[in-house]
């Protein structure tokens, strides 16, 4: 009986650490995860950047995630892909109907040390655009946030915003 309880104080002497070294890596990417996109939020927003649309998605390994966005002619809008710091790769393509892919963005977060993406788009024609994020990685469920930002546009009535 003393053998049983020696064997599982020394089990539990040797799993906790690992379990404790789990959710703190765990915690460690969620809060650089967050911080990332508080960041890139505060920076656009003092740009003169509004939130059109944004949050947090949830993405499974080695599955495009669509998002379908109605944008309008002439307006000046800013994506930004937020990605799980452990992903191995990361790819955004943002497309047109008809048109196809305008803009592709793929990079490998191992090779640069950024898990997010950003780009600008003046919208050269109205309609209903689709942006896919996909994520490669060794776990199974992903970290994604995808936001897209928008310039007002000016008018002699004031600001002009197409919120939906």
């Amino acid at each position: 009986m003393r053998k049983i309880y020696f064997i599982f104080a020394i089990s539990v002497m040797i799993c906790t650490p690992l379990f404790l070294f789990a959710q703190s890596k765990t915690n460690l990417l969620e809060s650089q995860f967050n911080n990332k996109v508080t960041e890139l939020y505060t920076k656009y927003k003092s740009d003169g950047f509004i939130t059109y649309k944004g949050g947090n998605v949830n993405m499974t390994k080695n599955t495009e995630f669509p998002i379908f966005v109605e944008l309008k002619a002439g307006n000046w809008y800013q994506f930004v892909i937020v990605g799980d710091p452990d992903a191995k790769k990361i790819e955004m393509k943002l497309g047109l109907e008809g048109v196809g892919h305008i803009i592709t963005d793929k990079f490998k977060p191992e090779n640069t040390n950024e898990y997010w993406t950003q780009f600008s788009f003046v919208c050269p024609r109205s309609g209903r655009y689709l942006l896919t994020v996909f994520q490669k990685g060794s776990k199974k469920e992903m970290l994604g946030h995808v936001a897209v930002l928008q310039k007002p546009s000016k008018t002699n009535e004031g600001f002009i915003t197409y919120k939906q």
